[in-house]
């Protein structure tokens, strides 16, 4: 015969409490557990993410600059200016008046011989020959006669000469020479050169 003892309705009501409280305990330790976890990782990963570099740079302080800023206390006025500046070059006006070519430019050197048939020491009818010098510069100070057979040379301090040659041979023609520089040649039809120069 089997005796089932009834418990009392309070003892009961307590176990059945107490065993449902120990179930509401352990999952909510286990969800503080789970919570836990999820902020530690997402904590990892925040700091995963940061720059390694900044601790570092705030270590250093100061020292550090960046390569767009200035160091403190530099005055920017003593730093070249990159600014065009304006040209100093002066341009003259065109010169209303020309330079003289006189006075770099030496003149043409020129004997000019002149003749004449007057009497002289070798006869009644002479051919002379006189002459004037222009543009030589110094002054030769010496001249040639120069007839068809002979030559005489002769000194001179003026630039015109007269009387300077003279022959008595009839036919005879003379010519000045100064310093390499020759007349024209005159002659008794030819007094002043001009049918040799033509």
């Amino acid at each position: 015969m089997v005796v089932v003892e009834a418990e009392p309705d309070g003892e009961s009501s307590a176990r059945q409490a107490g065993a449902s409280s120990t179930w509401t305990v352990s999952w909510a330790g286990a969800l503080h557990v789970l919570l836990i976890a999820a902020i530690a990782l997402i904590g990892w990963r925040l700091l995963a993410s940061a720059p390694t570099g900044s601790q570092g740079d705030e270590g250093r302080g100061e020292g550090v600059v960046s390569e767009t800023s200035e160091p403190a206390g530099v005055d920017d006025s003593s730093a070249p200016s990159t600014a065009p500046r304006p040209s100093t070059t002066t341009i003259s006006p065109p010169s209303s008046t020309s330079p003289a070519t006189t006075t770099t430019v030496a003149s043409e050197r020129r004997v000019i011989i002149s003749g004449e048939m007057k009497p002289c020491r070798y006869g009644s009818n002479c051919l002379v020959a006189s002459f004037t010098i222009e543009g030589f510069d110094p002054h030769p100070g010496a001249f040639a006669c120069i007839y068809p057979n002979s030559t005489t040379n002769f000194g001179f301090g003026d630039d015109d000469v007269i009387d300077a040659c003279l022959t008595g041979d009839e036919g005879d023609t003379i010519t000045v020479e100064v310093d390499g520089v020759r007349s024209a040649t005159i002659s008794e039809r030819d007094l002043d050169g001009t049918e040799q120069r033509e």
